[in-house]
């Protein structure tokens, strides 16, 4: 089957830029399935590619390859052995690692995350769906995990018209799955909680804080959800203070600081009724963390965003004692660093004080920023410390 693509479009896609948007396509062969694998045509004619398409799509097409190749097991397992390559080295003092991000990866449609023996994986399209078979044939194959589990019930999913599955795919998936980052013992049960089961992007922020806690001194972690920064920093020998509002998410912090005999406190509720509450108790922390969940889903939602990381963010701050540090985190595309620059700005002023920006960090190795896929950057923090 064939797609034709409109001239600016095509420019595009041979630079390499993955998508194509319903206003990038001049036609569209007649009877084409949601998900089907189409050769890709410019305007004038000449052969671009082949991707997925999906005409009901969000975005109906996504390319796979700019050859003629076929879209078989072995182009699959010859995508997850690049994405592996490319991982080499680079993922240190941990046994879990994102294997396979999306478009970033050449693998549009899969996320794949590989904690220890354990594989979980996301199928996030109507052609990967479609491919489901070689697809975890391919991976079976090169990861050599011993069991693997599915958790595409995501938002992406339902765009592209399909119900989202959850579930054991091969082997037997242990009901809590282990693996650990640097010296914690941690797990996650891997058929409930948020998305692949755990947030393996902070892990370097997760590092960075840790290094910069004192012994004995306090760490604040709002929006914890399961607590990684909170267990970092409490390894440490700070006293941790974890904010949720997910009650279940909090139940797992508490079992996990127990199996790694840290302790950290926590407050249930919402964030930002939370950090005021403390506030009033006159708590005072050498460092803190603002990392809420996806704030702004579309561009819209950014001044809306933008106003919560301030409120935050003032509250952080009027609780730090001088030389403390801030870290705000924001895992939105459309939340740049300048947004968190802003609100921070803002919120220094409500504070009455003053703060040094010491560091803007990114998304991790495993978590590949590709030039050429702008969209594939989305973690940015900024990082702040408290003038006296």
């Amino acid at each position: 089957m064939r797609v034709t693509l409109k001239a600016a479009a095509e420019r595009r896609v041979r630079g390499r830029y993955p998508f194509g948007h319903s206003g990038d396509i001049h036609d569209a062969e007649a009877g084409i399935q949601a998900g089907e694998v189409v050769d890709v045509y410019s305007e004038g004619g000449p052969f671009v590619g082949r991707g997925y398409f999906n005409p009901s799509g969000a975005t109906p097409l996504r390319m796979l390859t700019l050859k003629r190749e076929n879209i078989d097991e072995g182009f699959y397992r010859r995508r997850i052995r690049e994405a592996l390559k490319r991982r080499e080295g680079r993922i240190t003092e941990t046994n879990a690692m994102r294997l396979l991000y999306g478009e970033a990866d050449g693998t549009p449609g899969i996320v794949a995350d590989l904690f220890g023996e354990v594989l979980s994986v996301q199928f996030r399209s109507a052609g990967v769906e479609r491919h489901r078979a070689l697809i975890l044939k391919a991976l079976q194959a090169e990861t050599e995990a011993t069991s693997a589990f599915e958790r595409s019930d995501t938002g992406e999913t339902a765009r592209e018209g399909l119900s989202g599955s959850t579930g054991i795919l091969w082997g037997e998936v242990p009901p809590k799955v282990s693996f650990y980052e640097n010296d914690l013992e941690l797990y996650f049960s891997p058929l409930e909680g948020q998305k692949t089961g755990f947030y393996l992007d902070q892990r370097d922020n997760r590092r960075l804080m840790r290094a910069l806690v004192r012994s004995g001194a306090g760490f604040l972690d709002a929006y914890s959800y399961t607590g990684g920064f909170s267990l970092h920093a409490a390894r440490a020998g700070a006293k941790s203070v974890a904010i949720d509002k997910d009650p279940v998410a909090l139940a797992v912090l508490e079992q996990v600081a127990r199996t790694n005999r840290v302790g950290v406190g926590v407050r249930l509720g919402d964030a930002l009724v939370a950090l005021k509450r403390l506030e009033s108790e006159k708590r005072r922390f050498q460092a803190a963390v603002i990392d809420p969940p996806t704030l702004a889903k579309r561009r819209d939602d950014v001044p809306k965003a933008k106003r919560i990381f301030t409120e935050a963010a003032t509250s952080a701050l009027n609780m730090l004692e001088p030389g403390g540090y801030l870290l705000i985190s924001t895992c939105a595309h459309y939340i740049g660093v300048n947004d968190l620059l802003d609100s921070a700005r803002i919120a220094s002023a409500e504070a009455e004080c003053n703060a040094e920006v010491t560091g803007t960090t990114f998304q991790p190795a495993d978590h590949p920023h590709m030039l050429n896929v702008p969209e594939s950057l989305y973690l940015k923090s900024i990082l702040l410390r408290k003038e006296g």
